[in-house]
Formats: structure tokens, sequence, C-alpha cells
């Protein structure tokens, strides 16, 4: 095995373990944020006998399977949900990293190229830590969180200039204008869907769009260089998903939806640009 074959099993294998062991926090993250409690401070417990959970309980995804899905000091279940949560964390931060191998080159190869495609894929996988959470507490309360929105469009912007300098293009106010384009997009097709379908839009709405709208930026994941115009396909899609389903009892699977058709994209594309080589 050389060096780079190394490097890529490497990155692949630590972003997949990352990635679990961040969806524990994100589990934290959706269970606090709509609760007003910080996110910062205090031990977790157990929902049902109260019980200050210890390190052993709280290794992400394998304590829950080696407890068999329940608490180690009351034996009441655990919903499987936080093993899920974790395992697909794992998974999309594993699907970032194969789609981006070259980025890990930057370790042997010291052209600043590779760094920034680096930073690039941190930041895609850093957005990805606000989208689950957003879907998630959009599926449970049917709200949305400024602080996730921020976050997602701050990362999306730092983005879209990595990309410019990656992809050595000089038409930066082009590159900034498709940029605002296609964040404002996000809400204000959802908004003329609300209007069509005459339901209501609320800054919930709007700070879960906004959310999804800064992780779509990242066009140069979701699509091949070439076709990266298509882009702007995705906030008309998020629109269908969001109207589709707004105002109806199965709103809250609209942010899960959408990040399935998001993620199936960025595997697609990547299977397309092998093809294409």
């Amino acid at each position: 095995m050389n060096v780079y074959t190394f490097l890529h099993v490497y990155y692949a294998v630590f972003s997949l373990l990352f990635g679990i062991v961040l969806g524990s926090f994100l589990n934290v993250v959706i269970y606090r944020l709509p609760a007003g409690r910080t996110i910062s401070k205090g031990r977790s417990n157990c929902m049902t006998c109260g019980h200050t959970l210890a390190a052993k309980d709280l290794v992400p995804l394998f304590s829950w399977l080696f407890l068999r899905g329940k608490c180690r000091y009351c034996g009441a279940p655990i919903a499987s949900r936080y093993a899920k949560i974790e395992s697909l964390t794992g998974v999309v931060f594993f699907l970032t990293s194969i789609t981006t191998l070259d980025a890990i080159v930057c370790v042997v190869n010291r052209e600043m190229i590779y760094f920034l495609y680096l930073i690039y894929a941190v930041l895609f996988m850093i957005v990805m830590c606000t989208v689950i959470p957003a879907m998630m507490i959009w599926h449970d309360t049917t709200k949305g969180f400024v602080q996730l929105a921020g976050i997602s469009l701050a990362l999306s912007a730092i983005a879209c200039v990595i990309a410019q300098v990656i992809s050595a293009s000089s038409d930066y106010v082009m590159a900034i204008v498709r940029f605002l384009i296609v964040i404002a997009a996000f809400p204000l097709l959802t908004w003329i869907g609300s209007k069509l379908f005459k339901t209501a839009y609320t800054k919930n709405d709007l700070f879960m769009d906004l959310t999804f709208a800064g992780a779509t930026t990242f066009e140069h994941l979701l699509c091949p260089k070439s076709f990266s115009f298509w882009v702007f396909l995705f906030p008309v899609v998020y629109c269908i998903v969001r109207s589709a389903l707004k105002g109806k009892k199965n709103d809250k699977f609209a942010g899960i939806i959408y990040f399935v058709i998001m993620i199936a994209a960025i595997t697609i594309s990547y299977i397309y640009r092998l093809a294409t080589v």
C-alpha cells in the first residue's frame, strides 16, 4: 500500500468514526435546542430513571449496541433514533470523504489548493451538522432556529470564496450573485408555494429554508463542475417537497425527504465524475 492509498483509507475511516462521534453531539442539540437548554453544559441522563450516564454509557453507537438498546441502570428501552442519527452522520461524513479523497493529499503535497480543498470538505461536513439537527427538530416540533441557519449561511459563504479559488475562476462578482440568488430562492419559492396553496409562512419556515439553502450552495460537491448551473434546480426541488407537504401531517418529513435527495445527489455526481474521467 503506497502512501496515497494509505492516506485515502485513513481519511475515509477517520471521517466515518468522527461523524459517528459528532452524531452523538447532534442528538444533544436536537433534544436541548427546542427546550431552550444549553448544549455546552450539563451531563446526559436516562430519560426514564434520570440516572446520570457514565462515560461507558455514552460511547457513540457502540454503547447502544452493547446495551441492546436499554438503560444500564433501569432497563428502560432507549430510542433507536439516537443510534440512527449517529450512524447517519457517520455515513454523511464518509460519503463526503470519498467524494473529496484528493483533499487529504495536502499532508504530503503542500500545494495550497489541496489545503483549500480539505477546508472546503470540512466546511461541508460542519454544515451537515446544522442540517441534520434542523431536519430532525422540524420532524419533532416543526420549528426552525436562527442559530442553525446562521451557521449554515456563514460557512457556505466562506465555501463560495474557496470554491472560486479552487476552480481558478476570476469571476467573483458572478459567483457572489449566483450564491445570493440560490440562497434567496429557497425561502422565496417556498413562500410563493405557501401563497399558491394558501398555507402560512412563518419565521420557522424561513429559518429551516435558509439552513438547507446554505448546505445546497456547496455546488462543487453536489454537481459536476461543468454542470454547476444545475444547482439552481435544488431550490425548485426543495420548494416542491415543502409545498407538497406543507400544512399536512407529513409536513414533518419535508426536511428528511430533501436531505435524502441532497445526499443522493452527492453520491450520483461523484459516480458521474468517475465515469467521465
